[in-house]
């Protein structure tokens, strides 16, 4: 497999080329660039089987330049240190993603997965480098089966636990998406603060509670005429976070 290795650390490239000779010796590194410009000018007249792509770099980062680059038949394999956020999407889409500083394992993992990762769509690309700039999404892209739909998160009204899936519940449709991952999963992508947890198998938008039904049983009803249980331990907590 030939493969592209970028980042704008040389050591970071130094580092991630020996690992590669030593434990990966199916990955035949073609080149190796410490410019995003420069890498983004040669990918476009060279087609390879797995880019390694640093996602923190100056004047362009990994995102914008997938993003520039356009349709990515390649594997590719992000590195990084520290971004969190998109981490939880990476681990969200199934994107494959290794955490400096690289360990050997980890690597020749992913390398032994890389043919079962599916080549990241325009859609995708879109997404990362959406996210890239948002700390906090104001819309996420939910995998629904073979497709991938774009919810603003506003229009969410509330996520149910489904086993291992979860439903999400949105504002002007008559049914929810079934989402092939769990609630802990959604509540990490999400990861906004106008959500929270009531109850173990419910994840809900507070913007949209109508009301609040006390009680030994207590119960939250949002708009669209969610009745939504509250667990006995969650009673102080949604009163302390409703402010009543």
């Amino acid at each position: 497999m030939n493969a592209v290795v970028i980042d704008d650390e040389k050591y970071c490239t130094d580092v991630l080329t020996i690992l590669l000779g030593k434990h990966c010796q199916e990955v035949n590194v073609v080149a190796v660039f410490n410019q995003a410009t420069a890498a983004l000018d040669y990918l476009k007249s060279h087609q390879v089987d797995i880019i390694f792509l640093d996602i923190e770099m100056p004047q362009m980062n990994g995102f914008e330049l997938l993003f520039q680059l356009g349709n990515v038949s390649s594997m590719v394999i992000f590195t990084t240190a520290y971004d969190q956020y998109a981490l939880k999407a990476f681990k969200f889409n199934a994107i494959a993603y290794l955490l400096k500083p690289i360990d050997k394992d980890e690597l020749t993992a992913a390398v032994k997965k890389s043919g079962r990762f599916t080549p990241l769509s325009t859609e995708n690309i879109a997404h990362l480098h959406y996210i890239s700039r948002h700390s906090v999404p104001d819309r996420i892209m939910l995998p629904i089966g073979q497709e991938l739909i774009m919810v603003y998160v506003k229009d969410i009204i509330c996520c149910e636990a489904e086993g291992s899936y979860c439903k999400v519940y949105c504002s002007g449709l008559n049914k929810p998406y079934l989402l092939s991952k769990n609630l802990r999963e959604m509540e990490d992508i999400l990861n906004n603060q106008g959500f929270f947890r009531p109850h173990t198998s419910w994840l809900i938008n507070d913007s949209y509670i109508h009301k609040i039904i006390r009680g030994d049983g207590m119960e939250i009803v949002m708009h669209g005429n969610f009745h939504i249980p509250v667990s006995r331990g969650k009673k102080q907590e949604v009163m302390d976070r409703l402010g009543s």
